[in-house]
């Protein structure tokens, strides 16, 4: 959605986290005179116009735009009451991609590593001497972002490639995975909510060529594949041709290699160097939370992976540390994920103790 298209609306804000904020302090930026609805789950204070998230149906006639948090659902029931009554539903993320801006953009979206692989990318820009900027799903709002710059490396969620409207110069998605059923309603609304991204009409579209969602997808470039860039014998090709070693590549297991091989890959369609890039990626530190060796005690390593919310995830960690004696502490939330897979994983490997914790813990048990 355009800033002229919301010049003349009364505009409510709904959810007041980080992206909320960040909203808030453009828009008032750019509308100095204009009074803004906060509608949140919980008190606000220190703004004019306010109204509980419960009272939103009673007082829509007091906006004609609401812009959302990524959090709140699109198929959130008042959504459609909105739209009924006229009201423009609308997002941060397109508002964002409307705005005129240089350089190329880049959106990265997966079920499994896209913040490591947005991350990744950003290094090795920046590694190579090109201005790039990093937002998105990955901590730094987008409306936050300088707009004058080479790249813009965008990480989207489910939550913000499900009603994009704008299309990115070059689009990636790295897998596909069930995932957050609780916000898309059915796992085969999350695929689709996904692949809207592949839908914007972007100049390049890249997936995954292992990814059996993906696989047979139409006008896209595969990496992971054995024509185009792909890891095998602990090196990088591109088609028959070696890139170079991975051996000094910082991340573990292979998952961070097919990772990498998106990273290359859209390194090659923006005309980079890929041997540089590669050795570029060499001095990249992994993201906290992933994988992340938090050092021994008492001849115990510990490996905070918190970040692994869903089952393909910790089946990846347990293959990068398969052989070894393993304490799990495994749990959480219950998202109706199905977890056969990794209750196979693990009951095959002979030294995986684990410790289920409420709530999911009893299923896994």
């Amino acid at each position: 959605m355009h800033l002229s298209d919301l010049e003349n609306k009364k505009i409510a804000i709904w959810g007041m986290g980080l992206e909320g904020q960040t909203t808030l302090s453009f828009l008032q930026h750019h509308f100095p005179k204009k009074d803004f609805l906060i509608i949140n789950q919980e008190l606000v204070e220190d703004v004019d116009h306010f109204i509980f998230e419960k009272n939103i149906e009673e007082n829509m006639d007091n906006f004609d735009v609401v812009i959302k948090s990524p959090g709140i659902s699109f198929y959130h029931n008042i959504i459609t009451k909105m739209e009924k009554h006229g009201i423009i539903v609308t997002s941060a993320t397109n508002i964002w991609f409307a705005l005129k801006k240089s350089g190329t953009v880049i959106a990265i979206t997966g079920s499994n590593g896209k913040s490591t692989t947005s991350a990744l990318l950003h290094h090795i820009l920046k590694e190579t001497d090109l201005n790039a900027q990093l937002g998105g799903n990955i901590g730094m709002p987008l409306l936050s972002l300088p707009l004058d710059t080479d790249y813009h490396v965008v990480e989207l969620s489910s939550y913000q490639t499900c009603d994009l409207k704008y299309a990115p110069d070059i689009s990636v998605i790295l897998n596909l995975h069930p995932e957050h059923i609780h916000w898309h309603k059915s796992h085969e609304q999350y695929y689709h909510d996904k692949c809207n991204l592949l839908r914007r009409g972007a100049d390049i579209n890249i997936v995954n060529g292992l990814d059996p969602q993906l696989n047979n997808i139409k006008n896209v470039i595969y990496f992971n594949d054995s024509e185009q860039i792909h890891s095998k014998n602990k090196t990088i090709f591109d088609g028959n041709f070696p890139i170079g070693e991975t051996k000094s590549f910082p991340l573990l297991g292979e998952h961070n290699l097919e990772n990498l091989c998106a990273v290359l890959t859209i390194a090659k369609k923006l005309e980079l160097d890929l041997d540089e890039c590669l050795k570029a990626s060499f001095s990249f530190s992994s993201l906290p939370h992933r994988l992340q060796i938090l050092g021994p005690y008492n001849g115990i390593t510990y490996i905070n992976d918190s970040i692994s919310t869903d089952p393909e995830a910790t089946i990846a960690a347990l293959n990068v540390l398969s052989g070894k004696t393993i304490a799990l502490i495994i749990g959480g939330e219950d998202r109706q994920q199905d977890f056969s897979n990794l209750c196979s994983v693990i009951n095959r490997m002979d030294k995986v103790s684990s410790i289920c914790i409420y709530e999911t813990g009893p299923r896994l048990f």
